[in-house]
């Protein structure tokens, strides 16, 4: 979305028009001088009262030392030519690096609270250029009073910008500063970082405490030290076995979660995902011995976001699990595919070896999962991983389905905060 914002600010930065005569251009640039240095003390946090009223207070003189010269110079440049003269332009202009979407509209605000202030303050000053001698005193005591009254306005509300999320960097300040304080043409704005443990619009799936809602073989699965745990050990071998989120159903969501696993096995992720479905790959004769028959309801069919730092190639691709199709794109990669028809890569994201330097062995990994439609987008610790695009409406890949976490092969998973975030 392009943003076209022309904001005004009151007086802010001035440019004097170049005046014919030497005295109106050092008044008027003694009134820039004046401004500029208001700017600067009115974005300063904390503020200092004492040095705002100072700065006003010069500003007011300068202001009216340049309406005093210019009543009183006939010809061009002064009221007996009937010219503006050494008068002051308002201008804004200039840009916020790095400035996002929230910071523009905090900005925003600051300034629509402060348009009355700014109208009371742009007309008190007008005002100053249709002072007789009689009543000098009077219009600029009003000015003062109005200059005073917006200063501290806008020293207040930046003040709480700054103790808030959208706080500016000393670079945007100071960029702010240059531009009188005043927000012009910023047509583009940065999207906001993801704050992970940001969670409005989200519901979480696990309680920390209990495994509520969730279901799989209790031989492996446990709440423990607030993170699900599933473990396989040699003595106790898992094979494929997953713990299934009975509590919902989603098809478009966004899930978010961080993850760990310590030993040589791993996990994944499954999304869209069925139960109850036959089995294709064979089961281990140990794991058979040791769990007995399978148990169907706690086998997932599906969408899978795989984890498993042991094999760098294998984390942050998507896979099918239980399907013909296996892995659909290759960590790296941007596939478009239609089910078990087709898939081409579309596209890099980068070398497989080298995203594979972003994963966390025996740590906790932030993995964010996006799926929208045909389009699936796994992101793990802020790095994009993998993009499938499924154009065919049939697939398994497409249809709504459940939540789950996979346990495989010798080694303890972890999983925590783990919310959703579900358009559908």
């Amino acid at each position: 979305m392009r943003i076209l914002l022309t904001v005004v600010f009151g007086a802010t930065s001035l440019l004097g028009q170049a005046p014919a005569n030497p005295e109106l251009a050092a008044k008027t640039q003694a009134v820039n001088e004046a401004r500029s240095a208001l700017i600067a003390a009115t974005y300063t946090v904390p503020a200092s009262e004492a040095a705002l009223t100072a700065k006003v207070d010069t500003l007011v003189a300068a202001e009216a030392a340049l309406a005093d010269a210019r009543r009183g110079m006939p010809g061009p440049g002064g009221r007996g030519g009937g010219g503006r003269g050494g008068a002051p332009t308002y201008q804004t202009g200039g840009t916020i690096p790095r400035i996002q979407e929230a910071q523009v509209q905090a900005l925003m605000q600051m300034t629509y609270a402060a348009l009355p202030l700014v109208k009371a303050e742009t007309s008190a000053r007008n005002g100053l250029a249709s002072t007789g001698a009689t009543d000098r005193a009077a219009k600029v005591a009003a000015f003062q009073a109005a200059e005073r009254a917006l200063t501290k306005s806008r020293a207040k509300a930046f003040a709480k910008i700054q103790a808030s999320p959208n706080k500016l960097a000393a670079d945007q300040v100071a960029a702010l500063v240059a531009m009188g304080g005043s927000l012009d043409r910023v047509t583009f704005t940065q999207p906001q970082p993801v704050n992970f443990a940001e969670h409005d619009g989200y519901v979480s799936l696990f309680d920390g405490v209990s495994l509520k809602n969730w279901d799989g073989n209790p031989k492996f699965w446990r709440a423990e030290n607030g993170a699900i745990v599933g473990e396989s050990t040699a003595q106790n071998p898992s094979g494929n076995t997953y713990l299934v989120y009975r509590g919902t159903e989603a098809k478009d969501f966004t899930l978010k979660l961080e993850i760990k696993v310590e030993g040589t096995g791993g996990t994944g992720i499954q999304y869209r995902s069925k139960t109850g479905i036959p089995w294709l790959a064979p089961i281990a004769d140990n794991v058979t011995a040791n769990n007995g028959p399978v148990n169907l309801n706690w086998m997932m069919t599906g969408p899978q976001a795989d984890f498993w730092p042991v094999s760098r190639d294998w984390t942050g691709q998507f896979y099918s699990e239980n399907t013909p199709m296996r892995i659909l794109s290759w960590r790296g990669m941007v596939v478009e595919g239609a089910g078990l028809r087709e898939k081409k890569q579309m596209g890099t994201i980068g070398d497989r070896e080298a995203l594979g330097k972003v994963v966390k062995m025996d740590d906790w990994n932030e993995y964010t999962i996006i799926a929208r439609g045909g389009t699936f987008i796994q992101i793990l610790n802020g790095q994009l991983m993998a993009v499938m695009v499924d154009d065919d409406p049939q697939s398994s890949n497409n249809q709504s389905g459940l939540i789950g976490i996979e346990l495989e092969q010798v080694c303890k998973v972890s999983v925590r905060n783990i919310w959703l975030k579900k358009l559908n």
